[in-house]
């Protein structure tokens, strides 16, 4: 068992992980303190991030610290996709930066540390000597050296020159593809530039990247600094003591600038850290003995920079740093805190967020739409008479109802109104004109611009068409993930009961491209892309896969938390 100390301040302070991510000991030895490597690390940890999937993230914390859910590496990681064009299964590489997902994605974040003096036994430090505690979140950029003839610049143009040249081509072959001019020597020739650009584009890059990974200079650091108002009028940066009477604060403004790693007085906007204080009647808790802060990570924000542009995005890399600050005497206990010394922790791990469409994230929280019954409609639109059934109404002024006359799909202006008119739409008549016009739409924007892909985002249960044993054990060998086996692709792609499926799923969809002498089906026209080499073995598969299953995927690990350590399981420091 180990017996945890609270000493009066007189030490320097370290802010570090708190005990149950520390490393473990050998539980063979129940007296030895651990590896002197993994005792030197709690001294120089970062504070952590705890994963969960409740709004009520901070009562379950308080209940119990250490439940959480476990970062898997599969879906917490940033990774980056291959080019090879939407014909070919892509390949992705990890970055080694955890992903952070939306509140909209079901998942919320916390940040949690733990406060210890820097002496013999690493013991915890006094809350009662904490005057403040909070953390910022910053980004770090990509800064050029300032030779304007070095050759990271130079690649650097190279690298942006060579990707021009690639949209180009991707442009030219577009306009082809809208004109139904797929084949010929122009489309042929076209298809072996793009080739060739993308080599030269991913050599580009390849170098781009490793001048940046060994110039460790252009690193940047930035803080989110808000913005204020001078008595000039001035937009000015928030100086560090907030209570000054020369400005006034803007809120939901500010601006990414650079800052210190660890300064004295803080500029940044900050979030609170808030003490864990343990459940007196639970003397196992596991905050007893200890100073812990825990605080929730912020995945978005209404705050822009003075243009408009938001403040946190998808693309920027993250880390959170914490801070306590330490309590003079002198020093009142209400109001600022500017002059009382600040102990900074180590920055966390690094971070992107997700994108607000990022399938992962928005698997976790499916929404369903319910379709109106038409037979209950019909009854309920007799029954409650007109203008009963409420609704959306639109108010047109005058002259502003662009009203029209339609023949087939010839569209004919109207007569404008010559008073105020209201129009009441009921809810479901919204919902069932929405939904057929997506399905209108969805083949239209696939014939267009040949995006194949999507048809794997649709999935009905039951299915449209039916395939035999035979064809599911094959989809079944296919393989999940990336990973497609290019053997068993080569054998759906080529097997006569595929095109068959597909005829009967797809073929009901045509349409005729300017200049051909016919109409194209949807099944044909996925057919005719494999057949010219647009679509590999492996993705014609893997999209008939996905347009034919039969049933749903079957549902993964799900949630998945991270395993309970004991106080006697960790490293003593």
């Amino acid at each position: 068992m180990t017996a945890t100390v609270q000493t009066h301040v007189g030490h320097d302070w370290h802010l570090v992980a708190p005990w149950w991510h520390w490393p473990l000991r050998d539980p063979a030895d129940p007296t030895d303190p651990g590896r002197p490597e993994g005792r030197r690390a709690v001294r120089t940890s970062a504070p952590v991030l705890q994963k969960y999937d409740s709004p009520d993230l901070v009562n379950m914390f308080l209940a119990d610290p250490q439940r959480r859910l476990e970062f898997r590496p599969d879906t917490d990681e940033v990774f980056t996709l291959s080019s090879d064009g939407f014909g070919r299964i892509p390949t992705r590489r990890g970055t080694g930066r955890r992903k952070l997902y939306l509140g909209s994605h079901h998942r919320q974040y916390l940040v949690v540390c733990s406060l210890h003096c820097d002496i013999a036994g690493f013991p915890t430090a006094r809350r009662a000597d904490v005057c403040e505690a909070g953390f910022v979140v910053r980004r770090r950029t990509t800064d050029l050296p300032r030779q304007p003839d070095s050759q990271l610049q130079r690649a650097l143009r190279r690298h942006s020159a060579l990707r021009r040249r690639r949209e180009v081509i991707e442009q030219q072959m577009a306009a082809l593809r809208v004109g139904g001019q797929t084949g010929g020597l122009r489309a042929a020739a076209l298809e072996a530039r793009l080739r060739v650009a993308d080599r030269a584009e991913a050599e580009a890059r390849t170098v781009v990247q490793t001048w940046a990974r060994s110039a460790g200079a252009v690193r940047r650091l930035q803080g989110w600094i808000p913005t204020s108002v001078d008595g000039d009028g001035k937009l000015v940066p928030r100086p560090a003591c907030t209570g000054s009477p020369e400005v006034t604060p803007l809120a939901g403004v500010g601006e990414w600038a650079p800052v210190e790693e660890v300064p004295e007085q803080i500029t940044e906007a900050t979030y609170p850290l808030t003490p864990l204080v343990a459940d007196p009647t639970r003397p196992g808790h596991d905050a007893a003995g200890e100073t812990v802060y825990f605080g929730v990570v912020p995945t978005g924000s209404s705050d822009v920079d003075g243009r408009g542009a938001a403040r946190f995005d998808e693309c920027a890399v993250y880390e959170i740093r914490c801070y306590v600050r330490r309590h003079r005497l002198q020093c009142p206990r209400d109001g600022a805190h500017c002059h009382c010394p600040v102990t900074w922790s180590e920055p966390t791990t690094a971070y992107q967020l997700a994108a607000h469409f990022d399938l992962e994230g928005t698997a976790n929280r499916p929404v369903t739409v319910q379709m109106p019954d038409l037979r209950q409609l019909q009854a309920d639109a007799i029954r409650l008479g007109p203008g009963g059934t409420g609704g959306v109404r639109f108010r047109s002024p005058v002259n502003s109802e662009l009203a029209f006359t339609a023949k087939n799909l010839d569209a004919t202006k109207g007569d404008a109104n010559t008073g105020i008119q209201i129009c009441s739409f009921a809810i479901p008549l919204l919902t069932i004109v929405a939904f057929f016009v997506f399905r209108l739409f969805l083949p239209i924007v696939v014939f267009v611009f040949q995006v194949w892909f999507l048809l794997m985002l649709r999935f009905c249960i039951p299915p449209d068409v039916k395939i035999d044993a035979d064809l599911a054990g094959k989809f079944e060998a296919l393989g999940g993930g990336l990973e497609i086996d290019g053997a068993v692709a080569a054998t759906i792609a080529t097997d006569a009961k595929v095109d068959g499926a597909l005829t009967k799923l797809l073929g009901g969809t045509s349409y005729q491209p300017t200049g051909a002498p016919g109409r194209t089906t949807l099944a044909d026209a996925v057919k005719q892309a494999h057949k010219n080499r647009k679509l590999d073995d492996r993705m014609y598969a893997v999209l008939a896969r996905s347009a034919l299953t039969q049933r749903p995927k079957a549902a993964g690990p799900g949630r998945v938390f991270a395993p309970r350590v004991q106080r006697s399981e960790v490293v003593r420091p």
